[in-house]
């Protein structure tokens, strides 16, 4: 399902993604798979204009040229089985340094040209942290690209260190300050473009052919252009997901009212599991997928 890594391959991604923030994992799943999740993204984006039961996780946004897609693992088996596989998790785990791994959700891209011919919808700078309810530095995202992504197709860039430079959370695209000028205890993000135009800034950017994967930091600044591929041949389509590592804290910067219960609001649709503030996610919505521990069972077994 997916490449297997050496010790020393793993240490090396390690020390990449330490000190960029994020990492790139070249050819990380197989064909097949690759085949077998972009069958059913797409059968998931044929029903988009469908009803969606109540109760259902599944959730559609649409732009011109973008559609995004989430928590196809609550609804569709195949996606499931290679979301909560223990080999990915493992890798992602070994590469931001958690002894355990906990799946969150995931979230799919679709970047078309927009109908005109010209620029699809892109992805304004931001970074993640800023839009989760839950903190930690063991809070990654895995980007799988399952097709092409590069400069005329929406490939993902990203803000060399910014994971270690940010003074605080941004506003995330929308996220409108207060019209009185109070603080919101948000930072307006700075003009990313500009900064690096003038080298202030170092972007990084890979081109991915299917089965590139990124891992990435949840306090790294990152954004993608719109699409200028044309039409169904030239769509960029990807599937992110998010996972808790052993630091990760159900932290809102809102806490909620009552009796300090509440659910991860960032995951609409579904019923979840009371969490408390401070406190770990635990529980189906939130599967355990690897711990070093089954590692050390399996290597015993042998």
């Amino acid at each position: 399902m997916v490449k297997k890594y050496t010790d020393a391959e793993i240490a090396d991604l390690r020390a990449y993604y330490e000190e960029h923030g994020v990492v790139k994992l070249t050819g990380f799943i197989e064909p097949e798979w690759v085949d077998k999740v972009l069958g059913a993204i797409d059968d998931a984006a044929a029903r988009s204009d469908e009803p969606i039961p109540a109760g259902a996780g599944l959730s559609f946004g649409k732009a011109d040229g973008r559609m995004t897609i989430r928590h196809q693992w609550r609804e569709n088996p195949t996606i499931r089985e290679f979301l909560l596989n223990p080999e990915m998790a493992r890798v992602v785990a070994k590469i931001v340094g958690s002894k355990t791994l906990r799946f969150w959700f995931d979230l799919t891209f679709m970047h078309d040209g927009a109908p005109d011919g010209g620029k699809g919808a892109g992805t304004d700078w931001h970074h993640d942290i800023a839009a989760f309810a839950f903190k930690g530095e063991q809070l990654p995202s895995l980007w799988m690209a399952m097709t092409q992504a590069n400069a005329e197709r929406s490939r993902l860039m990203f803000v060399d260190g910014s994971n270690k430079s940010v003074p605080g959370y941004y506003r995330t695209p929308g996220h409108i300050p207060p019209a009185d000028g109070s603080d919101d205890g948000y930072l307006t993000i700075p003009d990313i473009d500009a900064e690096a135009a003038a080298g202030n800034l170092n972007i990084i950017t890979w081109d991915c052919e299917p089965g590139d994967a990124i891992i990435l930091h949840p306090y790294v600044v990152h954004g993608a252009s719109g699409n200028t591929g044309k039409g169904f041949a030239g769509r960029r389509v990807a599937i992110t997901t998010r996972w808790f590592g052993d630091d990760v804290r159900y932290l809102p910067t809102h806490i909620p009212t009552g009796n300090g219960l509440s659910v991860p609001r960032q995951v609409p649709g579904v019923d979840y599991n009371p969490v408390k503030v401070g406190g770990r996610p635990d529980g189906e919505y939130f599967p355990l997928v690897w711990t070093e521990d089954m590692e050390k069972s399996v290597l015993a077994a042998e």
